[in-house]
């Protein structure tokens, strides 16, 4: 029978070792278990109250568990230092043998800069934007902390296989990234929903074109569209990206011809403006022309889904000869330390300072109400995930979401304006 991406992953991994349709119910294999800063309640305290009174007694492969501490690095509080520590001490002593503890950065980003997802693989993680590591041909979920517990103990965890979305990307890709654009684009025309409960699948002419770096945004921001999966299949591109960081062999994915999907989408990115999600909804999405003079206090590049060398690049290009509005506050952080590192190789990181952004520590604080935290009133224009109300700390602040080619327009003009008006090398 033909198969989708999300049905052959699932067929691959079910314990009954037979192949799954779309709706079907199964037990499945996992091939890597992602642990962030939630990692210490399921290996210590639901272990402790399921009535192991030392922790987690064991886990299932001690090589095939990530933790990465990523939201609390540096730890911000006593409170954040002491869960640390706990982490720290459970993952000593159980053995497991990856283990980013003072690296700075976000899981999803270190857990491609480190080769620690390969294509053709059942990936879980103990975060929605888990999703990411879709963008090199893995299928990948997040899950919550109590099927986390299972996982560490078992490597294994039932799933319905979901239906799938076919979303084709056509036209040319231009000299900057439009990746955010793209995913806001089909969450205004179809809703932030469209893709609920189901495996979205990348393809098209485009998808040759667009770096690992912008399908990590397209895939990460699956969760933003009700995204069970959200998967490229892998090419020279993703072939070339993996085995540059790991040896391990892997089996690809692909679909077959003839797979049933629920749904396809078209998008013709030559026909695409530039857009922002306003206030407070992802979906709440319009042609930037159309915020035009919203004056910002705030614009922010970064996280799991805009945090990239290709987004710092961009806003550092732009920037070149100019300088940030006063008044802005102009936060970019980016993704890793790896991320990092390639920036201030590539000077980007000098032009940035010099024209009055500010650059601070890698990690997911940019997106959360962890660093700069908005008042009452205030406008911020952002490259993150997420724009509901308090996402920045007040509920009475309004956020904006962009691309980072849209975001710096915003830091130079000191409001919301289209990025061709800014640069014109556009």
């Amino acid at each position: 029978m033909a198969q989708t991406m999300a049905e052959k992953l699932l067929s691959r991994r079910n314990l009954a070792g037979k192949p799954v349709r779309a709706g079907d119910f199964l037990e499945a294999r996992i091939d890597g278990a992602m642990c962030h800063y939630h990692a210490g309640e399921p290996m210590r305290d639901m272990a402790i109250e399921a009535g192991f009174k030392d922790g987690l007694p064991r886990v299932w492969d001690r090589e095939k568990i990530y933790v990465l501490m990523d939201h609390h690095q540096p730890a911000l509080s006593q409170k954040l230092a002491d869960e640390n520590a706990v982490i720290r001490r459970e993952v000593e002593r159980l053995g497991i043998q990856c283990f980013h503890d003072s690296e700075p950065g976000i899981a999803h980003q270190m857990m491609l800069d480190y080769g620690l997802v390969r294509p053709g693989e059942l990936v879980v993680g103990n975060d929605s934007h888990t999703l990411g590591y879709g963008s090199v041909n893995s299928g990948a979920t997040g899950i919550t902390r109590a099927d986390m517990f299972y996982v560490l103990l078992y490597g294994e965890l039932w799933f319905q296989v979901p239906h799938s979305v076919k979303v084709v990307l056509d036209g040319r890709q231009p000299n900057y990234p439009i990746a955010k654009d793209i995913i806001l684009t089909l969450a205004g025309q179809y809703g932030d929903d469209f893709a609920q409960s189901m495996s979205i699948e990348y393809s098209g002419s485009l998808v040759p074109q667009l770096s690992i770096d912008s399908r990590m945004c397209l895939s990460t921001h699956g969760v933003e569209v009700g995204a069970k999966f959200a998967m490229f299949q892998a090419d020279e591109a993703t072939h070339r990206f993996v085995k540059a960081r790991t040896d391990k062999p892997y089996e690809p994915l692909a679909p077959d011809a003839g797979a049933a999907y629920e749904n396809e989408i078209r998008l013709n990115v030559d026909e695409m403006p530039f857009v922002v999600a306003k206030p407070h909804q992802f979906g709440n999405v319009v042609p930037v022309d159309e915020a035009k003079g919203v004056r910002i206090n705030q614009a922010q590049i970064g996280s799991c889904a805009n945090g990239r060398y290709e987004d710092i690049e961009i806003a550092a290009r732009m920037l070149e000869g100019r300088k940030v509005a006063k008044g802005v506050r102009f936060i970019i952080s980016p993704a890793s330390q790896q991320v990092y590192l390639q920036c201030l190789k590539a000077g980007l990181i000098e032009k940035l300072i010099e024209a009055g952004a500010q650059v601070i520590t890698p990690g997911c604080g940019v997106c959360q109400p962890r660093v700069g935290f908005l008042s009452d009133g205030e406008v911020c224009i952002t490259a993150t995930t997420r724009n509901f109300k308090g996402r920045k700390g007040s509920t009475k602040a309004d956020i904006y979401l962009g691309g980072p080619l849209t975001v710096t327009a915003a830091a130079i003009a000191g409001e919301i304006v289209n990025p061709k008006e800014v640069f014109r090398g556009l």
